[in-house]
């Protein structure tokens, strides 16, 4: 019968085999790129404030004007052309997919007779990363 301990050492083991993944190390690098990226970095907040505008006044019911809706066009093509935040988003659904793969994998284990966790819903990838690497930021 297995210990905490030895699930616990399993799941740093399984984060340390992650983080060497190509898909961990993509993301890695491209959030680096992102921190030395100024223009990239800009537009990414641009976007996500408006988002974030528009989403609060959807929530209190007030209309989304279409000069909102423009805006937030723009800065979805702003995003969709900047190169930095185009590879991340790819690297990101890369690095999700791989989070996917292993939460299937660990979820798959209870319907072999292994009884369900408290919050095994959520998953490795649930947390964002963790020691598994980095925390991918999704844009939209």
């Amino acid at each position: 019968m297995a210990t905490t301990q030895d699930i616990l050492d399993a799941a740093k083991n399984l984060g340390k085999l992650i983080s060497t993944h190509p898909a961990a190390k993509r993301m890695d690098d491209l959030m680096k790129r992102l921190q030395g990226d100024r223009e990239a970095q800009r537009v990414l907040t641009d976007f996500n404030r408006h988002m974030q505008m528009v989403g609060q006044k959807e929530q209190s019911g007030r209309p989304v004007e279409v000069e909102d809706k423009r805006k937030l066009d723009q800065y979805q093509t702003a995003v969709a052309q900047n190169l930095t935040l185009r590879e991340l988003q790819m690297a990101q659904m890369d690095y999700l997919d791989l989070m996917r793969q292993v939460d299937d994998l660990v979820g798959g284990a209870e319907q072999e007779g292994a009884p369900p966790a408290a919050g095994a819903a959520g998953g490795p990838g649930a947390a964002g990363g963790g020691a598994a690497g980095p925390s991918p930021i999704i844009m939209g």
